[in-house]
């Protein structure tokens, strides 16, 4: 009877895509399943949530962002837009300028480099900020070129559901040594120094990622192999140029595209290899871009939930785990990889955003829970364990944990108290993005993730210690609560890494009933005092700026002989021994 109904419905969509019936039967092997999925996901993120589709050229991803958004409109009465990366390619003379300034190959649209990212930055923050009238970029492929504004769909009201589709959605930059050789006759004959592929790469690395991590939940049609893109491309050529009337139309034939999928043939192939195991959907599609198999990499296995080892490695980041000065963790990688192998988990517990650590634990290719903002927030990862935990809301791919109030209410009571310190002190807020990368030495992009705080506010004291200590008895009064780090202090409320800890321990051992999980903390400061009093072992890591952090226990506590990741990975390495998880690594 839904079989039915579906198709019923969907039929003016079939027609208006040229889809056969077999594609309505997708929708109901397939995609159904997978947008009930996301409607829930919306529902407990409680605001608009944003869809990434990555697909190589012609693999049908249009189509698809289409239909979701038919499914999600019609099936379930939600508002939905989809939104295509290639709508934000620069304009013909943006490129043109390109080519005659950086490297001729840029001229042609499609690699990263050739869209304006900011563009699409600022669209999809006002569709997330639910403004009415937002007008919607869109690029006329017929003509290679941007139409012009005034041409360009008025939105009335954001949507709740963003499905933003495209090539490279979710691409990650290649190792430098990677691009050395060239891939194809096009690097070989037209960028043999590499340098077009080094600007698109360092493109990838530098801005794209910004946009990709704005995605809350991520679907892939795979590709058996590049191979078949060519026939692929050329039918979607084909199909524009029945829509086409002018002569005039920048529609490619045969000899063409053959050229133009070397231009994309890099990244693709690289996506092909590393981003299945990132997405939350893949589907696995044969020659003919039928799906055949539906797999979801995120999803934990049975069991999964439950380490194989009886430890929690909690860690502060900066000046622990993290070099004080070059955020380096070259020292500690060796542990890092034993932590793996022995399948500990290594649960990052910072004052740093969760934007920050999100880059952090990528970096280390880490995809344990972590704890941000000094304790405001436990993120899961969603399928972390078998079942959501109680008192947890769903926000994108995460199941959260929040033990204090939003980031605005703690603004509106330093606010209150500004007029009794001058010029004491400035707040994140205040310095914005320019002023944190003054203040930390961060790249803009850093700096743009540490200003995007959610359970506090971060600031830099510039006054004398005697202000400092009636700023924090003023705001105290107020009902925040303030820990001074190794460079800034932060107001939030009352929650604190120790109180976050052992609720995240307890869930553990919830989902692992059979275990007793031992806790080791680690950190070099006093904002990590409540949780290293709190695990079962702390492990104090000297720091080239700040004393020890003073602890009442005497316990179970260690204390590295080297600052930074050289005395971290002393220390745990001596934990391991310690417990008789393992043998000691050899240097």
């Amino acid at each position: 009877m839904v079989m039915v109904n579906l198709s019923t419905n969907i039929q003016n969509f079939l027609s208006a895509h040229q889809l056969s019936a077999k594609y309505a039967q997708q929708i109901d092997d397939w995609f159904a399943e997978v947008v009930k999925e996301l409607v829930l996901h919306q529902k407990g993120a409680k605001r608009p949530i944003i869809i990434g589709i990555h697909g190589a050229q012609g693999s049908g991803k249009s189509t698809l962002a289409e239909c979701l958004v038919h499914i999600l409109t019609t099936q379930h009465h939600k508002s939905a837009i989809a939104l295509s990366l290639d709508d934000f390619y620069l304009t013909h003379q943006q490129r043109v300028d390109l080519a005659n300034t950086v490297h001729p190959l840029l001229a042609t649209r499609g690699v990263p480099g050739t869209h304006d990212v900011e563009l699409a930055l600022s669209t999809l923050d006002k569709l997330l900020s639910q403004r009415k009238n937002i007008a919607i970029p869109r690029f006329d492929k017929a003509h290679d070129d941007r139409f012009p504004v005034e041409q360009w769909p008025v939105l009335e009201s954001a949507p709740k559901f963003i499905v933003l589709e495209g090539w490279c959605m979710g691409a990650c930059p290649q190792p430098e040594e990677a691009l050395t050789t060239p891939i194809n006759k096009l690097e070989q004959s037209e960028d043999p120094d590499a340098y077009w592929r080094h600007f698109v790469n360092q493109k990838l690395e530098q801005e794209y990622q910004a946009l990709f991590q704005r995605v809350d939940s991520w679907i892939m049609l795979k590709a058996p192999n590049f191979d078949c893109i060519y026939d692929w491309r050329l039918e979607q050529e084909e199909k524009l140029q029945q829509v086409v009337s002018s002569t005039e139309n920048k529609i490619m034939n045969a000899d063409d595209i053959a050229r133009f999928i070397q231009y994309y043939q890099r990244v693709t192939q690289h996506c092909l290899d590393t981003l299945p195991e990132q997405m939350d959907y893949v589907f696995e599609l044969n020659m003919e871009r039928d799906i055949v198999a539906l797999k979801r990499p995120k999803q934990s296995p049975p069991g999964a939930s439950c380490p194989k080892a009886s430890l929690l490695v909690f860690t502060d980041l900066d000046g622990s785990l993290l070099d004080h000065h070059n955020y380096r963790h070259d020292e500690a990688d060796p542990v890092l990889e034993r932590l793996k192998q022995l399948q500990i988990p290594l649960i990052p517990v910072s004052s740093k955003t969760q934007s920050e650590i999100e880059q952090i634990s990528e970096s280390l290719e880490n995809p344990h829970p972590f704890i941000c903002e000094n304790g405001a927030a436990v993120f899961i990862p969603v399928n972390y364990f078998s079942n959501q935990p109680t008192d947890t809301k769903t926000s994108g791919k995460y199941w959260i944990k929040e033990f204090v109030q939003p980031r605005s209410h703690w603004q509106s009571i330093i606010k209150s108290v500004e007029p009794l310190f001058n010029d004491d002190f400035t707040t994140f807020a205040q310095a914005g993005i320019d002023g944190i990368i003054a203040m930390t030495g961060l790249d803009v992009h850093a700096a743009a993730r540490a200003a995007r705080r959610q359970y506090g506010e971060a600031l830099a004291w510039h006054g004398n210690p005697r202000k400092q200590k009636q700023f924090i008895e003023e705001v105290r009064k107020r009902g925040a609560q303030v820990l001074i780090g190794g460079r800034f202090m932060h107001v939030s409320g009352q929650c604190d890494k120790g109180k976050a800890i052992q609720w995240l321990k307890q869930v553990y051992e919830n989902f692992c009933p059979d275990k007793r999980f031992t806790s080791l903390a680690i950190g070099d400061s006093q904002n990590d005092v409540a949780m290293l009093e709190t695990a079962d072992m702390a492990l104090l890591i000297p720091s080239p700026v700040n004393a020890l952090p003073l602890l009442k226990r005497h316990h179970d506590v260690m204390q590295a002989a080297h600052c930074g990741p050289r005395g971290w990975a002393e220390g745990v390495q001596q934990v391991l021994q310690q417990l008789h998880l393992g043998t000691a690594l050899v240097h």
